[in-house]
């Protein structure tokens, strides 16, 4: 029997007059593979900035490893367990790929570990996440060197840093030539594959028909699907609003 990780009830986001998520109800299991889908404007960022702490929800709740997350930071969400990469890598550009996995390692990781890191332990950490996204080789490289596959890989790196028990990839192979895609796609997978559920948001289909296991579609503010890919993908629905067929 699966385990409920990610439980959101009726979750509901407004700007203004704009009602951009209407009363969304969204979960995701312990070690499950989620892709959240939806054309542009659908709602999709608004809803991993609400999950995340970005911004606060209007009506609804957010219950992550059977705790309410409404009103905790983004940093408290991370100490939990719940982490995200950026469509856009935001790293700190003057630090080596080392430094910068090192941050999430001395805050977030160390906060789940429930005492004080050395610094041997911190970098053992670092250096293993480096190694997982398959970065040893830049170890020593400012962030601001990278070439944008590497960039994503760190971001990665850093999400994975802090141990997460969820990670929502935030369309992490945008702009990636085939051949990276398979390598960001092979990375999430094996993540997911050490017990890390993964909510995956792209607009690369192929990516996401190998990878989730179950779809959720948005639009205009309002899920419109859900349920195991391949049947997500041929609803009649699902295909004229998404697909445009």
């Amino acid at each position: 029997m699966t385990e409920r990780l990610l439980n959101v009830t009726g979750l509901h986001k407004r700007f203004g007059g704009f009602v951009v998520l209407n009363g969304i109800d969204f979960h995701v299991d312990r070690g499950e593979r989620v892709g959240l889908i939806g054309p542009n404007g659908s709602g999709k960022s608004t809803m991993v900035n609400c999950l995340s702490g970005v911004l606060p929800i209007d009506a609804g709740s957010i219950e992550f490893d059977g705790g309410r997350l409404d009103g905790l930071k983004p940093h408290q969400r991370a100490y939990r367990g719940l982490a995200r990469s950026f469509q856009i890598p935001r790293p700190f550009f003057r630090m080596s790929v080392l430094e910068n996995v090192r941050v999430p390692m001395m805050f977030a990781a160390e906060h789940r570990a429930g005492r004080s890191l050395s610094t041997t332990e911190i970098d053992a950490g670092a250096r293993q996440a480096i190694e997982q996204v398959g970065l040893t080789g830049r170890i020593t490289s400012m962030a601001g060197d990278l070439t944008q596959i590497d960039l994503r890989k760190l971001e990665l790196a850093r999400a994975i840093a802090t141990q997460p028990r969820l990670l929502i990839a935030d369309e992490s192979m945008a702009g990636l030539a085939a051949s990276e895609t398979d390598e960001i796609l092979a990375l999430l997978l094996e993540l997911n594959r050490q017990g890390v559920a993964v909510i995956m948001i792209e607009h690369i289909m192929r990516a996401v028909a190998s990878f989730a296991e179950r779809l959720v579609v948005l639009a205009t503010g309002a899920k419109i699907a859900d349920g195991p890919t391949d049947a997500v993908l041929s609803d009649p629905l699902v295909e004229r609003i998404y697909l445009g067929d």
